[in-house]
């Protein structure tokens, strides 16, 4: 079964690490103490919280008043069970969970959790590196050769997921782990199990603004032509590469998107990059992933539990990769 084989997986990721995500919540628990809606206040070894805001973060004056609206009858909570066994019991179970794929309901809905094909290299069934021949500039040519040479020799590439920052956009729709697409009248989001990340294709029309803030997945908007989910996204973090080779992006790239279903159990993304920094001509791949079995679920990823590659006092990655690995 799909759930055994997934169990196993998510064993095999935490390993006897957890001491570094403790020191890491030694370190960033006073930082985090600043950013409290409430003001806190970090005096020495203790942390005083100011009053609860007037204002939530649009501007509007808080509402924390449980007397207006819908009203829910009273539920004694001295009643609900205290262990998992009874806990589980709380809710009705579908015998036929598990059991049957899901089946489209038209082929606009890409619902469901679905599997890549050939492996993390930016084009599908090529390894990460000089395979991919990616249409570089002579400028970014050289970053990549840079990075490839220190992926030879052991040296770090600089891949930023190494130190558990996110993939960013477009690397993300590689989807080295597992991806669940869920659906809404005003967008599409794609959530991929690698770092719990989701990206979010909003299909209502809004604009693009043509000078964003750059993050690490930008801004996406689509629209659908017939079947077709046809994306625009830009405004991407530099830092970010394509692949684990080091292969760069600068902060110019556009991701043009078209992503549609093949079949029922087949999805494909195709990806244009336009880059006029570090590409020397578009590059289109068409990412494919497969729908997974019905019994099949997501795992929890958090990396820090999990990080195997530690930083130095400046905070420089100290990776190391080996090439063919």
């Amino acid at each position: 079964m799909a759930i055994q084989a997934r169990k196993h997986e998510a064993k095999t990721r935490l390993g006897p690490w957890l001491a570094l995500a403790a020191l890491s919540l030694a370190v960033t628990a006073p930082l985090a103490a600043h950013s409290q809606a409430g003001k806190a206040v970090d005096n020495g070894n203790k942390t005083e919280f100011g009053p609860a805001p007037k204002k939530d973060r649009s501007g509007r004056q808080v509402d924390l008043d449980t007397t207006h609206g819908v009203q829910l009858p009273a539920r004694d909570a001295t009643k609900l069970p205290t262990s998992f066994e009874g806990a589980a019991k709380t809710q009705a179970e579908n015998p036929n969970w598990g059991k049957v794929a899901y089946k489209p309901t038209s082929q606009r809905d890409f619902y469901g959790i679905w599997l890549s094909q050939g492996g993390v290299g930016w084009t599908p069934g090529i390894p990460p590196g000089v395979g991919q021949k990616a249409p570089l500039s002579p400028e970014y040519q050289k970053i990549f050769n840079t990075n490839v040479e220190n992926a030879r020799i052991g040296k770090p590439t600089g891949d930023l997921t190494a130190n558990c920052l996110p993939q960013g956009m477009p690397r993300v729709m590689t989807m080295t782990y597992p991806m669940e697409v869920t659906m809404t009248p005003d967008h599409v989001s794609f959530y991929a199990e690698w770092m719990e990340q989701t990206r979010r294709v909003f299909t209502d029309g809004r604009p693009l603004d043509p000078d964003p803030d750059p993050s690490y997945y930008g801004q996406s908007v689509g629209h659908w032509d017939g079947n077709v989910l046809v994306s625009t996204a830009f405004g991407f973090v530099p830092q970010t590469d394509l692949e684990a080779s080091g292969m760069p992006k600068s902060e110019k790239m556009i991701a043009y998107e078209r992503v549609w279903l093949a079949d029922n159990d087949t999805l494909r993304d195709e990806i244009t990059l336009v880059d006029p920094k570090a590409l020397a001509k578009p590059w289109t791949v068409t990412k494919i992933y497969k729908r997974a079995p019905a019994d099949y679920k997501l795992m929890p990823y958090v990396c820090l539990e999990n990080n195997r590659n530690p930083t130095d006092a400046d905070g420089h990655i100290q990776a190391v990769l080996k090439a063919g690995n």
